[in-house]
């Protein structure tokens, strides 16, 4: 896809990185930047390239996932915009001679996807200058790198049914008894962020809507009574 005009400005505002930001410092940013638009299912990044900068994911879906020699998936994480992708490289180096490092992971859009890239270099001068912007970085970070773990945890701790439910009780946004959870990408794209096949994922949607916890209808998960979900497994 040919890059589509991006109101750089207010794209890298809608980040938490960037939220409060001087716009002389957006605009230095931007003009180093990158703008690249991409078709469902094209690639980001490949395991292995080296990581140049930071993506600022404008518009759309990118996943992030690991690759097996036989051509299997596992994907890491969703991410929706408007979210950074692969920030957490940007303070690494590789071995010497002083190099940025290589992507550990595959990247590529799960629907049709706006994204500016952010040179390393740029990036690491602005943070060079401003401690509020590293800050703002390690915390984002930080907060990737719980959700990390708490996957990590669920996936070694939890059954394949904990994990469906918990997952859709995280994704729930309402304090209402009851809400409806929309599911960010196709359900076998879920089924491998929560380590399961996209046939077990079924079974276990089917056998919550059995049970009268869940309604299920395509995409959309209506949750009737929340409580009542958090306290089935």
């Amino acid at each position: 896809m040919a890059p589509a005009q991006i109101d750089g400005v207010s794209a890298l505002r809608n980040l938490p990185l960037f939220q409060d930001a001087p716009a002389s410092l957006l605009r230095r940013l931007l003009s180093s930047a990158r703008p690249l638009a991409l078709a469902r299912g094209e690639t980001l990044f490949k395991a292995g390239e080296p990581a140049e900068g930071m993506y600022a994911l404008v518009k759309g879906q990118i996943k992030v996932f690991a690759r097996a020699d036989n051509g299997q998936e596992k994907v890491i994480e969703v991410v929706t915009a408007p979210a950074c992708v692969g920030e957490s490289l940007l303070c690494a180096e590789g071995r010497e001679p002083p190099r940025a490092v290589d992507h550990v992971s595959h990247a590529a859009a799960l629907s049709e996807a706006l994204v500016l890239m952010l040179p390393r270099e740029a990036l690491m001068q602005e943070m060079a200058t401003d401690p509020t912007l590293t800050v703002r970085l390690l915390a984002d970070v930080s907060g990737r790198l719980n959700s990390l773990v708490r996957d990590i945890e669920a996936v070694t701790l939890h059954t394949a049914a904990q994990r469906v439910v918990s997952y859709l009780l995280r994704a729930q946004t309402c304090a209402a008894a009851s809400c409806t959870v929309s599911l960010p990408a196709s359900k076998g794209t879920i089924a491998s962020l929560l380590s399961v096949t996209p046939e077990h994922f079924s079974r276990i949607l089917h056998d919550l809507q059995a049970r009268g916890l869940i309604s299920v209808q395509r995409r959309e998960i209506v949750i009737p009574d929340v409580q009542r979900l958090a306290a089935c497994v």
